[in-house]
């Protein structure tokens, strides 16, 4: 079965490959040129989150394969630089890093929402950003352990709900989904901010600190399989469209399920789900020579679909569903195009400060 999914994926990935869709013919770029400048350079991948979560195991594996895709077969490392749910390297990436291709971003998606509301750490324009890929979309969940002794989300709603103290990051999903569940859904959520990444909260959950937080499946099925299949962690909710088909439990509600109305509907997508699409991008400043960038993007394109790199990441629960540049791109301007009326009532939620 494991040997299935891996030729599933290759061909999956070697159609994102030679679609029209990515247009390489019209994005061609001179090799020789690209190849001498890379020669004999090291390529960084700035992760904006900590060492052992999601975002730095995707990283450490794409930097194993991408070198031999780029033309000068470059060296390729992973720094991480968390802060911010990724803004700080955002920041850097797009101000002081060199602009000459050899810094890739490796970002949160859903910081987007705090440059639409104007957060003053954000530095940057992510629609004047350089997009490569995205790995795989994700769905974040809400993911509880058995110390507040709660079983489905129902039981933390009301005025009589129990209480779940959960772990979040600031600027990411995984701070705002606590708080658009607990206000737009009612449930009974103690938020506790400042971790620098998933691997911190965990560490948080493991001490006491906190009774849970929101993850994505993507992440969580690599670091903490273990966890669910003992029943030491339970999942309430799943903030995505449609139901995962691989998750250890059954019936957990989806968006669909959990909104009440419209409104409630679309607050969710928007401030959890929608951005989560993109949500583990690659990129690059803008001004980086296009020559450069475009070889980047087919390295990024073709390491997805190599097969050694197909086989790591099946054996260690990574999944490879690439989403195209362009795609992305066309995905974060849709979402900077928000209508004002669904933008000021997310800001409500996130920032009701502003």
């Amino acid at each position: 079965m494991a040997t299935v999914r891996v030729i599933l994926s290759a061909l999956f990935c070697l159609l994102f490959l030679v679609s029209p869709a990515r247009s390489f013919g019209a994005a061609a770029f001179d090799e020789k040129a690209v190849g001498d400048f890379y020669k004999g350079k090291t390529v960084r991948i700035v992760v904006g989150f900590s060492p052992g979560g999601g975002y730095d195991l995707y990283s450490r594996l794409v930097a194993r394969y991408l070198g031999k895709y780029i033309p000068g077969s470059p060296n390729v490392i992973v720094e991480n630089m968390a802060g911010a749910g990724s803004i700080l390297a955002t920041n850097h990436v797009a101000n002081v890093a060199p602009r000459d291709g050899t810094v890739v971003g490796n970002i949160s998606g859903p910081i987007i929402l705090e440059q639409l509301f104007g957060t003053p750490a954000v530095q940057f324009d992510m629609a004047k950003l350089r997009y490569l890929a995205v790995p795989v979309e994700e769905t974040y969940l809400f993911i509880v352990t058995k110390k507040p002794g709660v079983a489905r989300i129902d039981e933390l709603l009301g005025s009589k709900g129990k209480q779940v103290v959960v772990g979040g990051i600031p600027g990411s999903t995984v701070e705002h989904a606590p708080i658009i569940v607990r206000d737009v859904l009612g449930a009974n959520i103690k938020l506790v901010v400042g971790y620098k990444g998933t691997a911190d909260v965990r560490l948080a959950i493991d001490s006491g600190e906190v009774e849970g937080f929101f993850n994505t499946w993507t992440s969580s099925k690599i670091t903490s399989m273990d966890k669910f299949k003992s029943g030491e962690w339970n999942i309430l909710a799943q903030l995505g469209d449609e139901s995962l088909p691989d998750l250890p439990f059954p019936n957990i509600p989806t968006i669909p399920m959990l909104a009440k109305n419209d409104e409630q509907r679309q607050l969710l997508r928007f401030g959890t789900s929608v951005p989560n699409q993109f949500g583990k991008v690659y990129l690059l400043a803008a001004g980086v020579p296009p020559d450069r960038a475009t070889a980047l993007e087919v390295a990024f394109a073709r390491a997805f679909a190599d097969k050694e790199l197909l086989a790591e990441a099946e054996k260690g629960r990574l999944e490879i569903k690439p989403l195209s540049a362009q795609r992305t791109q066309k995905l974060v301007s849709e979402f900077l195009s928000m209508s004002p009326e669904l933008k000021a009532k997310l800001q409500k939620l996130i920032h009701p400060s502003k």
